[in-house]
């Protein structure tokens, strides 16, 4: 980690090597999922919270992607898209979504901005091996365990096994992605199916929000997109992989 990699926010070149070299899927289906956001976003109207909600989804979609493509921009629009994902869920009373979106911006968003790795011109991707495995399960259950208590004993979610579980699972990619391993792309699918879930909820407590639960199903299209056409399961990422 270095912080003189945070000064290049503030670069044009910053800006034109994370939109630049996007694979063609990508690009599709990142036009087409703005689109969409932007009609379910505002379908019943503006106000604060439909802008805030929608472009909260916006960037986060352009986030995931920048990640498949192996940009570190992702960590300054996980890091905007984050503050605004706080906002809505405060709006919500989805408490527990605000404390995934802070600690998303602890673990996740400010280490790859200045992350050395995350910066090199080639993202060198790695698999896990049976002790990291392990290891990242450790990590889990520890997540688990403290989402769980807080739920239950803070905020008093009436999901807590749900809040939690997606959670850590979100966390537990988090920490992967820092650390470049593509096995980030199984949690994240798994995360996204749950939040779906979470968002239908809460949109049944009297507080929906569609074009946040409609930006998971999105995020699940940029996994398949990582998957099938991306640096993190193409056999060269396989050679040099650790």
């Amino acid at each position: 980690m270095n912080l003189a990699n945070g000064k290049k926010v503030f670069t044009l070149e910053y800006y034109q090597t994370g939109f630049s070299g996007w694979g063609r899927s990508s690009r599709v289906l990142w036009v087409i999922g703005i689109l969409i956001q932007l009609s379910i976003g505002f379908y019943s109207g503006f106000s604060l919270l439909s802008l805030t909600s929608t472009f909260a989804g916006i960037i986060g979609f352009t986030c995931t992607l920048a990640i498949t493509n192996g940009k570190s921009i992702n960590g300054l629009l996980g890091f905007i898209s984050a503050l605004m994902l706080v906002y809505v869920a405060l709006k919500t009373h989805n408490y527990s979504d605000i404390v995934m979106q802070l600690a998303y911006i602890i673990l996740l968003d400010l280490p790859i901005v200045f992350s050395n790795s995350w910066n090199e011109q080639e993202l060198e991707v790695r698999k896990l091996k049976v002790k990291g495995i392990i290891g990242f399960i450790g990590i889990f259950i520890v997540f688990f365990i403290a989402c769980y208590l807080l739920d239950t004993k803070i905020l008093h979610s009436p999901q807590a096994f749900l809040d939690a579980f997606s959670a850590s699972i979100g966390l537990t990619g988090a920490v992967l992605c820092v650390q470049r391993y593509r096995a980030q792309y199984y949690l994240w699918t798994l995360q996204s199916l749950i939040s779906i879930m979470l968002w239908i909820q809460t949109a049944i407590n009297g507080h929906p929000v569609w074009v946040l639960m409609i930006t998971y199903m999105l995020y699940i299209s940029n996994n398949i997109v990582a998957f099938a056409d991306s640096k993190w399961f193409t056999k060269k990422s396989e050679m040099i992989a650790k």
